[in-house]
């Protein structure tokens, strides 16, 4: 009879201590990048990247602007917020590059100046309907915007006379923020 009760106790005991332990699954999480574009074909992720939000008390006027750099390329996007609001948000919504001031993309990349200094340059301009922004939502306490944008800046070559011979192309596309980190000044 001993043998039995302590053969059960056994049975119960690793019984028990199986059922204890933590499950050891584990899972794999894939963090999308905060910021990052197509340039061309190829995916583009900037090391450097910074956004403000800034509100002009003397304007009534809200610019929300953000710089990436990677690789003597860097993107920017400059948005003028159409309402006048002094809060620490912008307008959601779907906006075009239209010929005003309010939505201005750049793709720069890096060339050396005449003093031998390297500076990023304009690759080309962005015409009107050539570049779209979606801001699709803010949160105003943790200061972070998640959107998507994509535009193509264009270089027009001339010769020696001023004729133009060619024009070249930067199509970035898939551009996306991610829950992007901003910081608010107002001025």
């Amino acid at each position: 009879m001993k043998k039995t009760a302590l053969f059960l106790l056994f049975i119960s005991a690793v019984f028990l201590s199986q059922s204890c332990k933590k499950d050891k699954t584990t899972t794999t999480t894939t963090v999308s990048p905060i910021f990052q574009a197509s340039i061309g074909s190829v995916s583009w992720v900037p090391d450097t990247l910074a956004a403000t939000l800034t509100y002009n008390t003397i304007t009534k006027k809200k610019t929300f602007t953000v710089t990436g750099q990677k690789t003597q390329k860097m993107i920017q996007i400059i948005f003028t917020d159409p309402t006048s609001v002094d809060d620490e948000g912008i307008t959601t919504g779907n906006y075009k590059v239209d010929g005003t001031p309010y939505l201005q993309f750049n793709y720069s990349t890096q060339v050396k100046d005449a003093s031998g200094n390297y500076v990023f340059e304009p690759y080309g301009t962005v015409q009107p309907n050539s570049g779209t922004f979606n801001i699709s939502s803010i949160d105003t306490d943790k200061k972070t915007i998640t959107g998507s944008f994509n535009f193509t800046a264009s270089k027009i070559n001339y010769d020696s006379n001023g004729n133009i011979v060619s024009i070249n192309l930067a199509a970035v596309t898939s551009g996306s923020m991610q829950i992007l980190p901003y910081t608010f000044v107002r001025q």
